[in-house]
C-alpha cells in the first residue's frame, strides 16, 4: 500500500511540473510569437468612416486593410464602413488586417414604364419592382383610353430608393361623350369600383353567393367590355360575397 501512494505521489508532481513547464513555454515563447514580442495594439474603429479615410487610419495604425464586400444599407451612406473584423478596441499585432464591409447605401429601384398599361397593370409593376404607388390623379384625356396610364413621375428609367413613391395620371377619357365599358370580370370589387369611377361611370352591385368563386370578385358584367355608355351611367355588377 505505501508503495502505492509513494508511485501515486510522483505521479502527480510529474504532472505538475509537466503543466508548469507548458505554461512558462506558453507565455514567454508561443505568445510572443503571436503578438509580436509580446506587444499587441488595439484596433482602430473604423466603422463609419468613408473607405478612403478609414484605410489612411489602419496604415497610420499599422494594420492592413482590405474591402471584403459590399451590402446595402439604410443605415449608413454609401461608400461608409458598415461593419469590420476584428472589431474596435480588439488587441493585435501589428500588420494583422482588418476586413471590413462597405455600404452601397439604401436599395435602389428603377421606375418602369407603365405608361398606356390599365391602372391595377401599373400597381403590380411598381410594387415588383419595390415602389410604391402614390398619388394617383385622374385626368381627361382624348389620346388614352380610360383607366390607362397616361404618365408616371418620376418619369420612367429614374432610380429612386426602394419604397419611394411615385405619381401616376389616369386617363379618364374623352371628357364629353361615351366611354367603352372596361372589362371587369375577374377583379376585386374595390379595383372595379375605383376603374369605373376613373372613367366617369357608377357602378350597381349586385350580390351573389358562390362556394366555388373567391370572396368579393367580381364574376359577371352587364353590359359587356367594349360597350360605349355616357359619362354617369352605370354598369352592372355581379360580385360573389361568402359572408
Amino acid at each position: 500500500m505505501t508503495d502505492r501512494l509513494k508511485n501515486a505521489a510522483i505521479y502527480v508532481a510529474i504532472f505538475l511540473v509537466c503543466a508548469l513547464l507548458g505554461f512558462v513555454a506558453f507565455d514567454r515563447v508561443l505568445m510572443p510569437t503571436v503578438i509580436g514580442s509580446g506587444k499587441a495594439y488595439p484596433i482602430p474603429n473604423l466603422v463609419g468612416m468613408d473607405v478612403d479615410s478609414a484605410a489612411q487610419v489602419a496604415k497610420q495604425e499599422g494594420f492592413r486593410f482590405k474591402v471584403v464586400r459590399e451590402e446595402f444599407s439604410t443605415l449608413v451612406p454609401a461608400h461608409r464602413i458598415v461593419n469590420q473584423i476584428p472589431q474596435s478596441g480588439t488587441l493585435a499585432k501589428k500588420g494583422r488586417t482588418i476586413r471590413v464591409v462597405v455600404s452601397k447605401g439604401g436599395l435602389k429601384a428603377v421606375v418602369p414604364n407603365v405608361v398606356n398599361k390599365l391602372l391595377r397593370q401599373a400597381e403590380l409593376a411598381l410594387e415588383d419592382a419595390r415602389l410604391v404607388v402614390g398619388e394617383v390623379e385622374s385626368v381627361f384625356c382624348d389620346s388614352v383610353q380610360p383607366g390607362f396610364v397616361i404618365s408616371v413621375s418620376p418619369p420612367p428609367g429614374e432610380t429612386l430608393a426602394a419604397g419611394d413613391k411615385v405619381k401616376l395620371v389616369v386617363s379618364r377619357g374623352s371628357e364629353t361623350g361615351t366611354v367603352p365599358v372596361p372589362n371587369l370580370v375577374g377583379m376585386k370589387l374595390d379595383d372595379a369600383l375605383k376603374m369605373l369611377d376613373h372613367i366617369g361611370l357608377k357602378a350597381k352591385i349586385v350580390r351573389r353567393r358562390i362556394p366555388t368563386i373567391q370572396d368579393s370578385m367580381v364574376f359577371k358584367q352587364e353590359p359587356q367590355q367594349g360597350t360605349l355608355l355616357y359619362r354617369g351611367n352605370a354598369v352592372t355588377i355581379m360580385v360573389n360575397f361568402l359572408e
